[in-house]
Order: C-alpha cells, then sequence, then structure tokens
C-alpha cells in the first residue's frame, strides 16, 4: 500500500469516525434511532397509505378497551382469548391487513398476539402498530 492510499484511508477514517460521533450526540438523531418500527411493525402514515382491507385489533386489557380504542377495532388480549378470537376468525378474510395495537412499545400484548395470530391461525398479513394507542392518540387525539 502506498503513502498516498495510507492517507486517503486515514482521512476516511477519520470522516467516519466523527460523522458517528456527531450522530451518536445529535439528540434527535438518537430519538429516530431509538424509536424505529421493529421489522413487524407500521407507523399511522404506513397505514394510512395501504390500499386494501385493515382489520385492527386491540391488545389492551377490556377495561382500557371500553375507555376508548380505535374505531372499528375488536378486542383480542391474551387473558380472554378464548371468547374474542371467535369474533375475529367470523370477520377476518384472507388478503385483509391486521394490525395489532396494545399501550405503548413497551406494551408486549400486542407483539404476544400477533405471534400466536401468524403462528397457529396462519393469518399472513399481521403487524403490529409502532406505538400502539398512545401513537393514535397523539396523532388523532383522544
Amino acid at each position: 500500500m502506498t503513502g498516498l492510499s495510507r492517507s486517503w484511508l486515514g482521512i476516511l477514517g477519520a470522516a467516519t469516525l466523527l460523522a458517528l460521533a456527531a450522530l451518536a450526540l445529535d439528540p434527535r438523531a438518537r430519538a429516530l434511532l431509538r424509536d424505529a418500527p421493529a421489522a413487524d411493525e407500521t407507523t399511522l402514515a404506513a397505514v394510512r397509505d395501504h390500499r386494501g382491507p385493515l382489520l385492527w385489533l386491540d391488545a389492551r386489557p377490556a377495561a382500557d378497551f371500553a375507555r376508548g380504542h380505535i374505531p372499528e377495532a375488536l378486542p383480542l388480549n391474551p387473558d380472554d382469548w378464548d371468547q374474542q378470537i371467535v369474533a375475529i376468525i367470523a370477520v377476518w378474510q384472507p388478503g385483509t391487513r391486521v394490525i395489532v395495537y396494545c399501550d405503548d412499545r413497551a406494551c408486549g400484548s400486542s407483539r404476544a398476539v400477533a405471534d400466536k395470530l401468524r403462528r397457529e391461525y396462519q393469518f399472513d398479513d399481521v403487524v403490529i402498530l409502532h406505538g400502539g394507542w398512545t401513537a393514535w392518540q397523539k396523532a388523532v387525539g383522544p
């Protein structure tokens, strides 16, 4: 390797380190990286752009669902699964995107419901609403 090649590699390496440092120090960039949707999540913006039928499922406890939920959402939570799944199967059609949500990203119920629908019921288009009910309320209001 020539001296010139090493110099360019050094400059490129230093520039990369400076860019990474700037990214790590910028609070806006950290928030974006920390709050990026997972592979099996969708955002409200993506839902608005979706063309085709949707089925909203609320994985929160029954009391929370009774206090408020996304319009047209049906309840389906792990505690009341056996009673609630019957209504879901009755309305679900192949080709329908199923969007499951609970309170927010820290809530694990939506992931449990989505995983069970995929694994045990072979629902092929099931996603989790990134940010859940909290994201909905911020975007749409109570």
